[in-house]
């Protein structure tokens, strides 16, 4: 979205989950509704996703939380450099699953670029994910690490760690919104509830919502995806609103 002669507009950097994934030339009803709501968003197909060879999917194995945060945010600051019409004070971070996971790192790593970040169901920990999701297998795989389910060791749960947007918490500074569905198996709310609490312990702004019998997409009602729509939004507008 573009604004009027000489205005500046905020920007909400929309990643992509999976990862191995993309976004596509198709209709994704979030960006759409916050370009409708006068924000411009920047959708990224980092390193990792699908779509560019298998040797770029390749590449991300053992180097999430690093890759695809540099390439997110080399893609931010071009898009800063070539468009006027952005303000660089006012930029968000939104995503969900890894897309989530991406938007809480951005917020923790480059705490003063992206000053707020609104997240449905993120990856908040690889560490103490892997022993509750149905995918212990994606931990592993995502982080490098042999699939030692029999006996893995303490330093497979300190990379998982180290790799995670929780290593990087204390250094957020803007507010943070989550969206949680209760019975997502993906990724389990704990996921949530850990970050939340550790913001909490602080005193930060943050907020969590909860969907209960919503799973990993949100999306079993009208509710949960429309009403997470409409949070996210509001969210944006209060953190993301001129100074």
């Amino acid at each position: 979205a573009a604004g009027g002669k000489g205005e500046k507009m905020p920007l909400v950097v929309y990643p992509h989950g999976g990862p191995h994934s993309n976004m596509g030339a198709e209709f994704y009803a979030g960006p759409a509704l916050l370009a409708l709501e006068g924000f411009s968003v920047l959708m990224v197909n980092y390193r990792g996703s699908t779509g560019y060879g298998q040797a770029l999917v390749d590449s991300l194995t053992g180097n999430v939380g690093t890759q695809d945060v540099a390439d997110m945010r080399l893609a931010t600051e071009e898009a800063l450099k070539r468009f006027d019409h952005l303000d660089a004070s006012r930029v968000g971070a939104c995503g969900g699953s890894h897309g989530g996971f991406l938007s809480l790192h951005l917020v923790g790593q480059a705490p003063d670029v992206y000053r707020a970040a609104a997240v449905r169901n993120p990856v908040t920990n690889i560490a103490t994910m892997l022993g509750s999701t149905d995918i212990p297998d994606w931990c592993l795989t995502e982080c490098g690490l042999d699939k030692n389910y029999h006996q893995p060791a303490s330093s497979d749960y300190s990379k998982a760690f180290l790799m995670s947007p929780m290593a990087h918490v204390s250094k957020v500074k803007g507010p943070v919104l989550l969206l949680v569905g209760d019975a997502d198996r993906r990724v389990p709310p704990p996921q949530s509830k850990e970050y939340y609490f550790a913001l909490k312990e602080r005193g930060h702004d943050v907020e969590m919502l909860w969907y209960e019998k919503h799973t990993h997409g949100l999306a079993e009602t009208p509710k949960g995806e429309g009403d997470g729509l409409v949070n996210i939004i509001s969210f944006f507008k209060r953190t993301l609103a001129p100074k």
